[in-house]
Parts: structure tokens; sequence; C-alpha cells
């Protein structure tokens, strides 16, 4: 096992083992019908690079706390916030909890009034199995089966080819293709943000939705999904790509090897700070040597700053089991 393979695994664990179901991770009582998603920020606003604010933000990382429900906890306790305000202005298009080889599911919302489109994406669900699986697959693959150069972790791609032609079904594109002119926002939660990404650079290469659409690409804790040449790639045709980090996310750091590391960040880089009151967009195309230090991201080993992402957990919804 590679010495990145290693780092991966042992965060993984920290991620299952550093929680208790119902409980936060300060000790205090988890009481899910006390928070709701910001319903004040106006979602009709297009998502760009150029208008990011921390309530747009904070919007869209409850549609990716919701990708972690499952079918059968939806009507569920730690569920119910969700379902009161997404079936209240948004329709379901199309979703999936069940697949053949891994524990994942998805949604897509449409909103007429927002003229939007939403392809929400989880994390991985911390079965032990799984983690080991997502720990020694991280080599590097050939996008497509094209030797090109062009190359992303070959886990991520694993799950992205497993979902894709659950999302992208006939009923789901004769749908798009009835409502021209929406925008397409794909949000994702750590390995939920590398499948975002992977589906929607697929979905522009496919041609299913076109550039002049506005898509948008956000994230919340994102690794390393990608070489140089995806990501060089995937930014010439995706303009808006808010990549939300918060400071001390030790999983925004990996996959990592210490010597000619071939894993390269996406750029959009927005970096929120540990107490998540402030902000600092770090509008580089690639890479991480920010010059500013105000976007230099501290690694921290406390899971936290993984799993908390503006609501109280992005990731206790699916830890809800009847």
């Amino acid at each position: 096992m590679s010495k990145a393979s290693i780092l991966l695994l042992v965060s993984l664990i920290l991620c299952e083992f550093a929680r208790c179901d119902y409980t936060t991770l300060d000790g205090s009582q988890f009481i899910p019908l006390s928070y709701s998603p910001n319903v004040q920020y106006d979602a009709k606003e297009i998502v760009t690079q150029e208008n990011i604010n921390q309530e747009m933000l904070s919007y869209y990382s409850w549609f990716a706390s919701y990708g972690y429900c499952e079918d059968l906890e939806i009507p569920l306790l730690c569920c119910k916030d969700f379902i009161d305000f997404f079936t209240d202005k948004w329709t379901i298009i199309t979703e999936s909890s069940t697949t053949k080889y891994f524990d994942y599911n998805f949604v897509v919302w449409r909103n007429d009034e927002y003229k939007k489109y939403v392809f929400a994406f989880p994390g991985t669900r911390h079965k032990i199995l799984e983690l080991l699986r997502e720990a020694v697959n991280i080599k590097l693959v050939n996008y497509d089966d094209v030797d090109n150069g062009i190359k992303v972790v070959n886990y991520f791609y694993e799950v992205a080819l497993e979902i894709r032609n659950l999302i992208f079904t006939r009923d789901t594109l004769n749908d798009i293709y009835a409502h021209p002119g929406y925008q397409f926002i794909f949000v994702g939660h750590s390995l939920g943000g590398s499948v975002a990404a992977i589906e929607l650079y697929e979905a522009l290469n496919k041609k299913f939705i076109s550039q002049d659409t506005n898509p948008a690409l956000i994230t919340y804790g994102m690794p390393r999904t990608g070489n140089e040449k995806w990501v060089i790639d995937f930014n010439s045709k995706i303009k808006n790509i808010l990549r939300v980090v918060r400071d001390g996310d030790i999983v925004t750091t990996l996959p990592y090897l210490p010597i000619n590391n071939p894993y390269i960040h996406l750029g959009g880089l927005i970096l929120i700070n540990k107490e998540m009151n402030s902000m600092n967009y770090c509008p580089k195309d690639i890479g991480e040597d920010y010059p500013d230090e105000e976007c230099v991201r501290k690694m921290s080993l406390d899971i936290k700053y993984h799993s908390r992402y503006f609501n109280p957990d992005i990731r206790l919804a699916h830890r809800c089991r009847k």
C-alpha cells in the first residue's frame, strides 16, 4: 500500500470512529429540528465565481447534506428538515440509493421559479470495507480509457461510472431538454465533490448540458481528484468552480505523495476559517502554491473540520437509522 493510501485510510477511519449517532463532536445532543437551511438566500441568483457570498455557500451545503439521506431514512428525524425545505420548492427529477457495487446514492432536483437544476452527491458512507476499498484504489487511470494524459483517481471514477446511467436516463435528459436556459449546479461533499466534478465534466463532454447555461460546481471538503491535465481541461470547460475548504480539513489534503505528487486540485478555492465566519476567495486556476498567506490552509486531525460546513454536521443525516 502506498504512503498516499495509508494517509487516506487513516483519515477516513478517523471520520468513522470520531463520531456518535445523534451526538455532535463536542458531545452535545444533536437536535435536527432546531436547524434549518438559510431560506433568506435568493436562489434565483445565478451561481458564478463573481457573486460568491457566505449565504450562497451555506444554502447549497444543504443540498450536499440531503445527498446523505437514504430513501428509507428520509422521513426520519435527521432528514425531516431536508424534506420540509426541499419539497416546498424543489421537484425531484430522479434519485437512487442502490447501486450494484457501492452503497451510494444521488438526487437531481429542478426548480422552475429559480430556473435551476441541482445534482447532489454525498461522500463515503464510512463502512470499513468501503474505506479500505477507497484507500487502496487511488491510482490515477485514463479518463474514458483514452491515453491522452487526462487521468482521475480510480475509486472516484468507478463510483461515477456506476451511477452515470442512473443519472442521465432518457427521462432525465428529456426533462432537461424541455427546460432550456436553466442553470446546472453540481454539488457534493467529500467524495461527493469528486463525483460531482466528474459527472459535470462528463455531461459537458457528452453535450447533455451546454456551457451556455453557466454550469457551476460547488464542493465542500473535496479531495484531489485528478492530475494536472485533467484539471486544465476541466477548467477550460467549467468557469464557475467553487471549491469550498474549511481551514483544518484534512481530507482536502489527500491523496498526496511527498515526491512528484501527481494529484492536483481544481481551482476556485474558497477558504473558510475554522469558525466559519469569514472566507477568502483564492482565484487560481490549478494547484495550491498561493502567494497570499490567507489562502494557505492549515491541517488538523480534528475531523469536525471535514464534516461540518455551515450546517451543524453535513454528514449526520446518514447516521440516522431505524
